[in-house]
């Protein structure tokens, strides 16, 4: 299980980027929305999509 976050701010694509929580380029705490703690990304995706959209892994921390 790893803990995942999601950008609040849309990317100038519209899609929200989902981090893991020790991703280096994870945003400050104020621009990111917790997940939760979470089996994968693409079960991460799903969750976010509950609230977000466009919800895509960060290539940085979870790259396809």
């Amino acid at each position: 299980m790893a803990e995942f976050f999601i950008e609040i701010s849309a990317q100038e694509t519209g899609e929200h980027l989902i981090h893991k929580s020790t991703c280096s380029a994870l945003p400050a705490k104020d621009a990111i929305y917790y997940l939760g703690s979470i089996s994968n990304v693409v079960s991460a995706a799903k969750k976010a999509g509950e609230r977000f959209a466009k919800p895509t892994a960060c290539p940085q921390c979870s790259p396809a």
